[in-house]
């Protein structure tokens, strides 16, 4: 019955143009409740996950401190010996600690066209002359930083990090950067329009863009992910089905790792150690992407719900916000399956 409902809902979203397909699973920490797909999407269809890459980011950073090879409030001068090298990159990365990045309290912009600059350097020092942040501001550049941490850390590229230190050891099956273009991938969108106008707004020119009538499958949606980073960044660039975000998800929701459980509360301003607090998350915490992906966690319901979606895949590039289908989804979940789950264990 309840499978039925979620499936109306989702129907009903879809019907008001809010997503061409989606695929949605509600999970405890070992099993899956349920499961469905509509549209395009088939239950193993990839997506592109968009900033749930984050998500990915700061479980990689949270395993490295627990394995020693680095500790929360160290900062970005200690970890990266080429900011140590370049007297203005220091002083402006200065104090800045993994736990800043992690909770995007760091002060770094929220976002810059990287790909506008020639290469990552210069692109960097321009991003960092624009205004600086107070509080909690949430941050694309401070998880690019994040990803050349552990790059350095393990000495390896991010890609080949993930697959060895984050996939292969929680059996994440069809999850990682630049996906196999043999398996069904979902359209993401069309070009980058919304990146176009915000390029205007810096006084940059960008002629790489893909072009706005021609579908995205299998390359990063999020530009600074693709033009400037090849589709491999801390911030965004992963593509999964259901069933590696449920994994990592179910990974959360069993852990012993006071670290981790940590992560998933509140730390400063609604954000956890990479993960956010919120009305869209009842009794838990999770995280969105913006191509229409989120997950959400509830250890003290003992569920998650993962939603996958391409909001984007519009031709006339007409997108909505799908935070009330999350919403909906999520407080229904909550609702129904976390009070089975609360039950079953009286």
């Amino acid at each position: 019955m309840i499978r039925e409902q979620l499936v109306q809902v989702a129907q009903g979203f879809r019907e008001e143009g809010f997503f061409p397909s989606c695929a949605v699973s509600v999970f405890d920490a070992q099993h899956t409740l349920c499961r469905f797909s509509i549209g395009e999407a088939q239950e193993d269809s990839l997506f592109d996950l968009a900033s749930l890459t984050k998500l990915a980011t700061a479980t990689l950073v949270l395993d490295s401190i627990e394995e020693g090879r680095f500790q929360l409030q160290d900062t970005l001068p200690q970890l990266l010996p080429w900011v140590r090298a370049d007297e203005q990159f220091e002083r402006q990365l200065q104090g800045i600690s993994l736990y800043q990045l992690l909770t995007h309290t760091s002060g770094l912009p929220a976002w810059y066209p990287f790909y506008a600059h020639p290469d990552f350097e210069s692109a960097l020092k321009a991003a960092l002359q624009t205004p600086r942040a107070q509080g909690m501001e949430y941050s694309d550049i401070g998880f690019i930083l994040l990803g050349k941490v552990l790059e350095e850390a393990w000495q390896a590229p991010l890609d080949a990090v993930l697959r060895q230190r984050l996939v292969q050891p929680l059996g994440l099956d069809n999850f990682g950067f630049l996906p196999d273009l043999n398996q069904h991938i979902l359209p993401s969108g069309y070009g980058n329009p919304h990146e176009m106008e915000i390029d205007k707004t810096f006084g940059l020119q960008f002629h790489g863009f893909r072009p706005l009538d021609l579908p995205i499958i299998g390359q990063a949606h999020d530009g600074n992910s693709w033009y400037a980073f090849c589709g491999v960044s801390g911030h965004a660039g992963i593509f999964s089905n259901l069933d590696g975000v449920q994994k990592l998800g179910q990974h959360y929701l069993s852990t012993d790792s006071a670290l981790k459980q940590a992560a998933m509360r509140e730390q400063f301003s609604g954000r956890g150690l990479g993960f956010e607090a919120g009305d869209m998350y009842p009794q838990g915490c999770g995280h969105t992407g913006f191509t229409g992906t989120s997950l959400y966690l509830s250890r003290s319901l003992g569920i998650g719900c993962v939603i996958l979606s391409n909001r984007c895949f519009y031709p006339d590039g007409n997108y909505k916000l799908t935070n009330p289908f999350r919403r909906e989804m999520n407080h229904l979940a909550a609702a129904h399956f976390g009070k089975q789950q609360k039950d079953s264990n009286q």
